[in-house]
């Protein structure tokens, strides 16, 4: 599969920033969901006391920050079950459901759903997952909380595997589906739109003609249509234009605009991945590509430049507004802001 490029002038998005998290160090990989009108900000990692390379040790958290429009930012005395990060949340009714996840003694397979309401956040355990999983991508297809990909334990190799819950109906459980037709791969991006999900990217462990292991960052792309067939959920996966540069560990859901375009800004590209020095580490590449939906084709927005591009972080839609929330932006360096799409 070809990628197919739009040659049309194209407008870059406007990003800009929105708020930061109280905490002036910030957090890679939190889970960052919506309840009755409020954003929630959970759990993550970072490195507060040394960098890596300094021999600072990384730190998983149970904080909750919670976000009301117009009335800023409190830190809650409610905690997630244990210190969590690096798993997905998606948004349903009144609930945000956080998936898996790691944390230092290794992987989760929990899932829990929360609830603001009467003036504190009400938690509720869902079915948890067949095994440990983090560093996914997942996303709400209508009913549907649909994964792929990610690993089950720091040293495992990433998953090449898709998993539903349907939230209308869980005493069912989690559920296999159809694998998509490439590699199998971590931190992978998604996207929703019309009753499909959508991935891109990611990456696995590549081997040379030395038969030396590599950081190998995937370009290609898929669609999945998601169906029900004789009580059970199945769908069929469709191979897409590839990337013009593979991108992992970018923000995910991606953000999809009204036009159809998808919009990716952040994420780690093959050429960033050959930078094993933190001190000379440029930083993650301010390139902006755009996917359209309808057209199967990809557009360069061109940099943004002027707000460090992040990596490993949640985004979220709140109040139509798209939000990235804090991430890594530089190996061992968080941010604390929290930056909005127009």
């Amino acid at each position: 599969m070809l990628t197919t490029i739009n040659s049309e002038a194209q407008v870059m998005p406007v990003f800009s920033e929105l708020t930061s998290l109280p905490d002036s160090e910030g957090y890679a990989g939190m889970f960052a969901g919506v309840s009755n009108g409020r954003l929630f900000c959970l759990g993550g990692a970072n490195f507060p006391d040394k960098r890596p390379w300094e021999g600072g040790k990384k730190k998983w958290y149970d904080e909750i920050y919670m976000f009301q429009e117009g009335k800023g930012c409190v830190k809650l005395a409610d905690k997630l079950p244990s210190p969590l990060g690096y798993g997905i949340t998606v948004s349903y009714k009144n609930q945000f459901i956080i998936v898996g996840g790691n944390h230092a003694a290794g992987f989760s397979d929990k899932v829990y759903g929360y609830e603001w309401t009467d003036g504190r956040l009400k938690m509720v355990h869902y079915p948890q997952l067949p095994v440990p999983l983090a560093n996914m991508a997942g996303a709400l297809v209508g009913q549907l909380i649909i994964l792929a990909g990610g690993n089950s334990s720091a040293t495992g190799r990433a998953d090449k595997q898709c998993y539903v819950l349907d939230l209308e109906a869980i005493d069912s459980g989690w559920s296999a589906l159809p694998s998509w037709p490439g590699r199998e791969r971590m931190l992978p991006l998604c996207a929703v739109y019309g009753g499909m999900f959508y991935l891109f990217g990611g990456e696995t462990t590549g081997t040379n003609s030395l038969s030396q292991h590599y950081r190998l960052i995937l370009d290609d792309a898929y669609s999945f249509k998601p169906k029900k067939v004789d009580g059970r959920w199945t769908g069929t996966w469709t191979t897409l234009s590839r990337m013009p540069k593979g991108l992992s560990a970018g923000g995910s859901p991606l953000p999809v605009l009204e036009n159809g375009d998808v919009v990716f800004w952040g994420g780690v590209d093959a050429l960033t991945s050959l930078h094993t020095d933190p001190l000379s580490h440029p930083g993650i590449s301010a390139d902006v590509q755009l996917y359209n939906l309808n057209s199967d084709t990809w557009k360069y927005a061109g940099k943004k430049l002027g707000i460090a591009a992040p990596v490993t972080l949640p985004v979220v839609n709140w109040n139509g507004r798209w939000l990235y929330i804090s991430g890594e932006i530089k190996p061992g360096i968080r941010t604390n802001k929290i930056y909005e799409l127009k």
